[in-house]
């Protein structure tokens, strides 16, 4: 014991109460305590603080009450997601009745069909004059998010001018290189671009404009970005051409490869045709070299295809002549008296097609009618349903063996039909939209492709938690991975013998998408609610 003016210090006084110290050296102490105040209110206050201790100790070690770690139970519906549902219908029933329904309404009556409706969204919206000021903003907003990253990594780094220093220098030095020779020439039309007869582009010639017009000999391949192109002079290399309306009238060397509104040829070209458009026109002095491929809603072909035809068209004007095969896919097919096929012909639609009598073929047509729907009179069609359910099964068996709490809880949740209905409407349309919108921008092109990948996987498995809780429903809960795989295959077959019904069958699959795919989100949701551990 160390004494300080007759007084024992803190130490002695802590072994005395935890009775450590030697019988002889405790009594001393106890005789001291008897005539000393002060050492007594030093020892009961340290007796206090000991106390204390042990009791805060001994509270870690009780178990959290059930009462706190238990989840929240809720036997209704939340107000928030009938109200949310509600509006999102209300404002689609609006978004249709209001603005689109009424819009398609007048543009039928003024002669567009579906298929021009869809070609002048496409290529007129492409050349809105308002796309040079939405580039610049979608080339600054990659740089600004970049920026806002590199002063977030370099925040602490500020106060060190050599760091800051280099980050700038090599920034302006890359916004102050010269951009790479190009070993063609390109021409931005204020507001048309025209190459006058007589001149010649030694190169390739690249041509933006709203109008292009080439009446000179392009020396190389024409690339060409416009509303209006019509070329009237010698290509000697390829075209390949963006527009609404595209007309070539002079003679081309190479390929013609357009995608366009309206496609329109009444001279040679010496190799291949390759088009995406609206409409077709080969004129009756138009002569192609090679294969004439076409992806187009309407075609009139009156001029000279030395190689084979390859058409997906919606309706086709046969008159010309076609030195080889035909392999031809539309909705109608009409062959003129003119027509000539020197090859073999193979049609695939949906109507039986018009054949002129003056039409001179090489033989009968091979024509194969595609029936609406699917044929319910053929084996391979259920055979083909045999294999859709054992892909999902083999799927859904992956689910239950790698996440088995999981999938439990996704089952569990898909009890609450309306809400995990209404969620899966809200995900099913709004998550393409948002993807889409993060690969507009560089830095959120990875995020995008990914939230899509993510997306159709969850698409496709939101059919399994719904055939389980049908199986569940149908099979009584029961426990094991054995009743677990014979509820999975019971409803996977039931929704695929639901899905074959007629006419019902497709609005039974979106259901079932939109009821899966939101039981998944409500799963995930809980999955990542923050819960309370046990010690």
């Amino acid at each position: 014991m160390t004494e300080i003016a007759n007084h024992f210090d803190e130490v002695t006084a802590l072994l005395y109460l935890e009775q450590q110290l030697d019988p002889g050296r405790a009594g001393e102490i106890s005789a001291h305590l008897a005539t000393c105040p002060a050492c007594r209110g030093l020892l009961g206050a340290l007796e206090s603080e000991s106390l204390w201790l042990r009791t805060a100790l001994a509270a870690e070690e009780e178990p959290v009450p059930a009462y706190l770690i238990a989840a929240p139970q809720r036997s209704e519906t939340h107000w928030g997601w009938i109200a949310a549902f509600v509006l999102a219908t209300g404002g689609l029933y609006t978004l249709w009745s209001g603005f689109i329904q009424p819009w398609y309404a007048e543009a039928s009556q003024a002669g567009f069909t579906q298929g021009n409706l869809l070609t002048m969204l496409f290529f007129s919206s492409a050349f809105w004059k308002g796309w040079d000021s939405m580039r610049t903003l979608l080339e600054f907003l990659p740089l600004a998010t970049l920026g806002a990253i590199g002063i977030w990594a370099l925040r602490k780094q500020w106060r060190h001018f050599t760091p800051i220093a280099f980050v700038v220098g090599a920034l302006i030095v890359a916004l102050a290189l010269p951009p790479s020779a190009q070993a063609a020439e390109i021409h931005h039309g204020d507001p048309s671009y025209t190459l006058p007869a007589g001149q010649e582009v030694k190169t390739d010639l690249i041509v933006a404009g709203e109008r292009t017009r080439i009446d000179g000999d392009v020396d190389g391949d024409l690339i060409v970005f416009s509303p209006s192109v019509t070329v009237n002079g010698h290509v000697k290399g390829d075209i390949l051409g963006f527009g609404q309306e595209i007309q070539v009238n002079g003679t081309v060397d190479g390929n013609v490869r357009v995608w366009c509104q309206s496609l329109t040829i009444n001279s040679a070209v010496a190799k291949n045709v390759m088009t995406w458009s609206g409409r077709t026109e080969l004129a009756e002095k138009a002569t192609v070299g090679g294969t004439l491929t076409m992806f187009s809603g309407s075609a009139e072909l009156d001029g000279r295809v030395v190689g084979d035809l390859l058409a997906y068209t919606g309706d086709l004007d046969l008159n010309g002549t076609l030195g080889s095969d035909a392999n031809i896919r539309g909705d109608r097919l009409t062959i003129g008296s003119t027509a000539q096929i020197l090859g073999q012909t193979k049609y695939r639609g949906r109507r039986q097609p018009q054949i002129s009598e003056g039409a001179k073929l090489a033989s009968p047509i091979d024509v194969t009618l595609i029936k609406r729907g699917p044929d319910y009179s053929k084996i391979a069609y259920y055979w083909h349903a045999v294999l859709l359910w054992g892909a999902s099964f083999l799927f859904g068996l992956l689910l239950l063996f790698l996440f088995p709490a999981f999938f439990a809880r996704a089952v569990n949740t898909a009890n609450k039909a309306g809400v995990s209905i209404g969620l899966g409407i809200l995900l099913l349309f709004a998550t393409p939209i948002v993807a889409f919108i993060a690969c507009i921008t560089i830095v959120g092109l990875g995020v995008g492709i990914a939230a899509l990948l993510v997306y159709v996987i969850a698409v496709y498995a939101a059919q399994v938690f719904v055939a389980s809780w049908l199986g569940e429903k149908m099979l009584g809960i029961g426990s094991g991975v054995g009743p677990a795989i014979g509820r999975l295959a019971i409803g996977l077959a039931i929704l695929r013998v639901l899905r074959m019904v007629p006419y019902a069958g497709p609005i039974i699959g979106l259901l079932i998408v939109v009821w899966g795919l939101g039981a998944l989100a409500l799963a995930i949701h809980r999955s990542i609610r923050t819960e309370a551990v046990p010690a």
